[in-house]
């Protein structure tokens, strides 16, 4: 396996052949050609990189699998290469500048760091900073599966895996249900004794669900050495899962640890803020966080650990909605949407009212091509700010199609660029593996493997999400149906009975606490951040009316989700100002005060 190590250097200075910067990483010469390797690859050996880029050529990258960022220095250019889902190192860059973290850009002294307020606005509403924006001004960084070039002093990118190749390749596949399902299953295991190899002792993340369950399952399938598995609940809270993790601990034979979130572990957002580097706030953080912090205090040390983040996303996810919005739009009905959608802003829909969830879900069939938005919406926002700013239409949605030629087609494109390039790259997996990279643990995701992805991306709708249209509109879709007929015969009734619960904090857990909530208002409201971007009025109204509610059992889970996810969105954004504008040092939100 390959370094895990940082860095930062000159593009300047890998052209003059100074490679000093990448004294850490793994490194490979060929005929004046160079190459850097930083993380792991499954289905090659390390060795062989360098000679088959040089003689197959970019091709070649598309097959690599690992966690990886891979540095070529060629005799004019240098290109630099992330994994294809991003789960290895991130890439920040300006035309003479890389490195591997945020924060390393305030060190050099002839860049001046400025935010960026369109990527900022973006983060407080879909709780992420689609790539190549960043949150600073200037700074750009590189999307999973991308490849970035720089020659004669300028940069250009290209996507390895992009939509046309993705769409043209859907439903291609010839083999039927029963050899789709044999195929699935021997890629998994392939995959999983893939990232195992020489390893004496694997870590395995367990919830209650086909993901987790299968990792444990295939692996125990092929593996017979020490297994160590790790569990997260939640203290006093339905949303648990922990007894089901316990279940597959025991019938798989595993060395289990648990830990239960309280809500206390929102103070040391500062220590994630700063190994983020963007701010960056989505309702499984601090499961990961948790969970990665659990293996590292367990004393165990696994050489590695599986994840099995991502998997919904690959089969496709929001079958209902998306059938809906697809009736919707056929029977003409859709124009009643667009007209309800354009009335819900204001204080009416702002209370857990009837107009709040009619509005929530109708948002979210009407917007069904776009990121979830649990932050503020673009009302809020532009009611909220005072720089006289609008917020505009969210750059990664400048590539979606305007026109479906049928359902498939229309289910396909959301799969592509939503679920995966959306949130497998740029949330999914960009928070685990920078968790475990907090902690330096080791962490890899067998359901994302190359190999798995062309499979799966020619498998046709019925084989991913299962249903007619009209089941599906009715929320009677069977989801991951491939992944679940390959494992249902396999796992315990428990897990296979049970719809999966878990995946994201119920976040006013963080909340709860009157104390801590106080020390958080109270961190906001006097914030820097606050002043520079918001009326500090209208931002206290906000925060009291949570107050109103923040122990009260009597409101709709969704209601509270939203406002808690606003309001943490809004902490997330005021520890990065302090850490990344006023260049303070901190762990805990309390040191703020």
């Amino acid at each position: 396996m390959g370094t895990s190590s940082h860095f930062q250097t000159r593009i300047s200075n890998l052209l003059k052949k100074d490679f000093s910067d990448l004294s850490k990483f793994e490194q490979f010469n060929q005929d004046q050609s160079y190459l850097f390797l930083n993380g792991s690859i499954y289905n090659e050996k390390p060795e062989n990189l360098l000679p088959n880029f040089l003689k197959i050529g970019t091709d070649f990258l598309k097959s690599i699998d690992g966690d990886f960022l891979i540095i070529l220095v060629l005799d004019n250019k240098v290109l630099i290469l992330r994994d294809r889902h991003g789960s290895g190192k991130q890439l920040f860059y300006t035309n003479e500048i890389c490195s591997t973290q945020l924060i390393d850009f305030k060190s050099i002294k002839d860049f001046t760091i400025k935010p960026d307020y369109e990527a900022l606005f973006t983060f407080l509403s879909i709780g992420y900073i689609p790539s190549p924006m960043t949150s600073i001004e200037g700074i750009k960084k590189l999307a999973g599966g991308c490849l970035l070039c720089f020659e004669n002093n300028t940069t250009s990118t290209l996507d390895l895996f992009d939509y046309d190749d993705f769409i043209k390749n859907a439903s291609s596949t010839k083999l039927s249900i029963d050899e789709a399902t044999i195929e699935y299953e021997r890629l998994h295991k392939q995959s999983i004794a893939n990232r195992i190899k020489g390893v004496d002792k694997v870590g395995l993340l367990l919830s209650g669900g086909y993901d987790s369950g299968g990792n444990i399952s295939a692996l125990r399938d092929i593996y017979k050495g020490n297994v160590v598995s790790y569990s997260i609940g939640f203290k006093d809270n339905p949303w648990t899962e922990l007894p089901l993790a316990k279940i597959l601990s025991e019938r798989y034979q595993s060395t289990h640890y648990e830990y239960e979130i309280d809500g206390s572990e929102l103070m040391d957002l500062p220590l994630i803020v700063k190994a983020l580097g963007d701010p960056f706030q989505e309702g499984g953080l601090m499961l990961n966080y948790s969970a990665m912090r659990l293996v590292k205090e367990s004393g165990e040390a696994p050489q590695v650990i599986l994840g099995g983040d991502g998997n919904d996303q690959h089969f496709g996810t929001s079958g209902k909605e998306l059938a809906l919005h697809w009736k919707f739009k056929k029977n003409g009905t859709q124009i009643f949407q667009k007209l309800f959608d354009s009335f819900g802003n204001g204080p009416l829909f702002e209370k857990d009212n009837l107009f709040f969830r009619a509005q929530f879900h109708n948002r979210k069939i009407l917007h069904i091509q776009q990121s979830d938005t649990f932050g503020f919406t673009k009302y809020q926002l532009n009611k909220l700010n005072t720089l006289d700013y609008k917020v505009p239409e969210y750059q990664y949605l400048k590539n979606s199609p305007k026109k479906y030629t049928d359902f498939d087609h229309f289910f396909f494109c959301r799969n592509f660029n939503v679920d995966i390039k959306q949130v497998i790259n740029e949330v999914i997996l960009f928070k685990a593996s920078k968790m475990a990279d907090l902690f330096s643990n080791s962490i890899s995701f067998p359901y994302m493997s190359t190999e798995l992805y062309e499979f799966l991306k020619k498998m046709p709708v019925d084989y991913k999400f299962h249903g007619t249209l009209e089941e599906l509109s009715k929320g009677q879709g069977k989801s991951k149906f491939l992944h679940k007929r390959y494992l249902k015969p396999k796992l315990p009734s428990e897990i296979t009975d049970r719809k999966k619960q878990g995946g994201f904090a119920p976040l006013p857990i963080f909340l709860k606490n009157d104390a801590q909530r106080k020390i958080i208002f109270d961190v906001i409201v006097k914030s820097d951040a606050v002043e520079a971007m918001f009326n500090k009025q209208k931002i206290q109204r906000f925060l009291q009316q949570y107050d109103q509610i923040a122990n009260s059992k009597g409101y709709w889970f969704w209601y509270q989700q939203v406002q808690a996810n606003q309001i943490i969105n809004l902490l997330t954004l005021v520890v990065w100002w302090e850490i990344f504008i006023n260049g303070k040092d901190f762990k805990s939100i309390a040191e703020l005060l």
